[in-house]
C-alpha cells in the first residue's frame, strides 16, 4: 500500500512548532483562503514574520519548500469549493478570453499536470492487478457516473468481468458480496466528493479486494482507502466538472489491459463483431 499523508490542514494544527512557526500556522488556519494564493514573501508579511520562518515551516510540515504547501492548500481549497462559488467565478473571463478558448486551455493545463505527476511503478501495478482479477467494480456517483460507465464499457472488451455501480442504492454492496482476494474495486470520484462514494469505497476495505482510487488529490477522501490511487487534475472554470484527464487515464489504462491480453480477447472481439453486424448495431 501506499502511504497516505495527511489532511494538509491537520497536518499543520498537529505539528509541534517554534513561537515563530506557529504564529505563521495560526495565520494559515485562520486565513486559508488568502494564504492559499499568497507568496511565501506576501505570507511572511502577514503574519508578521520573516520569510525564511515560512520556508522553514514548510519543511517541518513535510513538504521540500513552500511551493508543497502552497500546493497542498490549493488542492484542500479546491476540494471546498462549493458549484455556487465555481459558477460565479466562471464570469471572471467574460471580458478577456472566450469560455469555449480558455475550458480548452484548461483542460490541455490539467492533461499536462496530469502527465507530469503520473505514477508510472503505480499504473503497472494497478495493470496488473486488473489482468488477473475475477471480478472488476467500477464506483462512481452522480457526474463521476458518467467516467465509471466509460470505463466498465472500455473494460468490458477486454474482460468480461467489469461492472459499473453507478448509484448508491444498495448495488455496490450485492456486487461486493461476491467479491474475493483477487478482486479490484475502482473508486472514481472529484470535487465535491459525494459521501455515498466515500462510504462505500470505506466498505471495500471490509472485504479483501484490491482498492484502486481514481481522483484529483493526494487529500481525496478516497485516498486514505485505497490501496494504489492515480490522480488526475480536474480544474475547472466553472461549475461544469472538467474530466478530460480523468477520461485519459481511464483510457489509458483500458488500452494498456487490452494489448497485454490481446491473444485472449482477439477471439471474443471477432464474436462480438460478428454479433453487431448481424444486429446492425453500428450506422
Amino acid at each position: 500500500m501506499e502511504e497516505k499523508p495527511k489532511d494538509v490542514l491537520e497536518l499543520i494544527r498537529s505539528t509541534s512548532l517554534s513561537e515563530k512557526k506557529r504564529q505563521t500556522a495560526k495565520y494559515i488556519l485562520d486565513n486559508f483562503t488568502e494564504a492559499s494564493f499568497l507568496t511565501a514573501a506576501e505570507l511572511a508579511s502577514r503574519a508578521s514574520v520573516s520569510e525564511p520562518t515560512v520556508i522553514r515551516l514548510a519543511t517541518d510540515l513535510g513538504f521540500s519548500g513552500y511551493p508543497g504547501l502552497q500546493a497542498a492548500l490549493q488542492d484542500k481549497l479546491q476540494a471546498r469549493l462549493t458549484t455556487v462559488h465555481r459558477l460565479k467565478g466562471s464570469h471572471r473571463y467574460a471580458d478577456s478570453k472566450s469560455p469555449l478558448i480558455q475550458s480548452l486551455l484548461t483542460d490541455m493545463t490539467n492533461l499536462e499536470a496530469t502527465l507530469e505527476e503520473l505514477n508510472a511503478k503505480t499504473v503497472k501495478k494497478v495493470l496488473k492487478r486488473l489482468q488477473n482479477a475475477d471480478k472488476v467494480i467500477v464506483l462512481g456517483y452522480k457526474m463521476s457516473a458518467s467516467l465509471a460507465k466509460f470505463f466498465q464499457m472500455s473494460l468490458k472488451k477486454t474482460l468480461d468481468n467489469a461492472v459499473a455501480v453507478t448509484s448508491p442504492a444498495g448495488a455496490f454492496q450485492e456486487e461486493l458480496a461476491y467479491a474475493t482476494d483477487r478482486s479490484v474495486v475502482v473508486a472514481i470520484s472529484f470535487p465535491r466528493y459525494t459521501n455515498a462514494v466515500v462510504h462505500d469505497f470505506r466498505l471495500a476495505r471490509t472485504k479483501p479486494v484490491t482498492t484502486v482510487a481514481i481522483t484529483d488529490s493526494v487529500l481525496s477522501p478516497l485516498v486514505e482507502f485505497s490501496d494504489y490511487y492515480l490522480l488526475a487534475r480536474c480544474k475547472s472554470i466553472s461549475y461544469i466538472d472538467a474530466f478530460a484527464a480523468p477520461l485519459s487515464i481511464l483510457c489509458a489504462i483500458a488500452t494498456a489491459l487490452s494489448i497485454s491480453k490481446e491473444n485472449e480477447s482477439l477471439a471474443q472481439l471477432e464474436e462480438m463483431e460478428a454479433l453487431w453486424k448481424e444486429g446492425e448495431v453500428f450506422y
